[in-house]
């Protein structure tokens, strides 16, 4: 049931990343259409350059969880990589226990307050023409969150199961 758990978990995990994965794409067309319409065309557009913020906010906190199944986080890797999988997965274990759960609980718990008084007061940009948005774009924080969340639930099942294994 717990292998169930955390292929389920993974598999949203992947299915995010993939979708995300368009979003380079978009962001580098969305960036040429700026540059093509500020230097070609002599027009400029507070919203088209925002927009840049928005899809760079959704591509790397929406694929947090997505970097995190393949292990493609930054980490100073001396003994890791030179580990086996029991001794990995006691890394994974106690590193996703002590710091990455601490990590989560503290940004959850001051994230949900700042991007809820975002929402309350329907927080647009500060600059005159600009998206108004800001809400959802900050509401990227909690997406952040929620898939790194999953992701760390996915790490634990995972790490004990291997771990229990080798211990049968």
């Amino acid at each position: 049931m717990l292998t169930r758990l955390a292929s389920l978990l993974d598999g949203f995990a992947e299915t995010t990343g993939k979708v995300l994965g368009l979003l380079p794409l978009i962001l580098v067309l969305v960036q040429f259409a700026v540059v093509l319409s500020v230097y070609i065309f002599r027009l400029g557009s507070i919203e088209l350059q925002e927009s840049l913020q928005y899809i760079n906010a959704l591509m790397f906190l929406g694929a947090a969880g997505y970097t995190a199944l393949h292990d493609e986080h930054v980490r100073v890797d001396i003994f890791y990589s030179r580990l086996g999988p029991r001794g990995k997965a006691m890394v994974n274990l106690f590193g996703t226990l002590f710091m990455l759960i601490p990590f989560l609980i503290l940004f959850w718990m001051t994230a949900l307050p700042f991007v809820e008084m975002s929402w309350t007061i329907r927080e647009a940009s500060v600059d005159a023409g600009g998206l108004p948005f800001v809400y959802i774009l900050k509401a990227t924080l909690l997406l952040f969150a929620l898939t790194l969340s999953l992701q760390a639930t996915s790490i634990l099942i995972r790490s004990a199961l291997t771990l229990r294994k080798g211990a049968a």
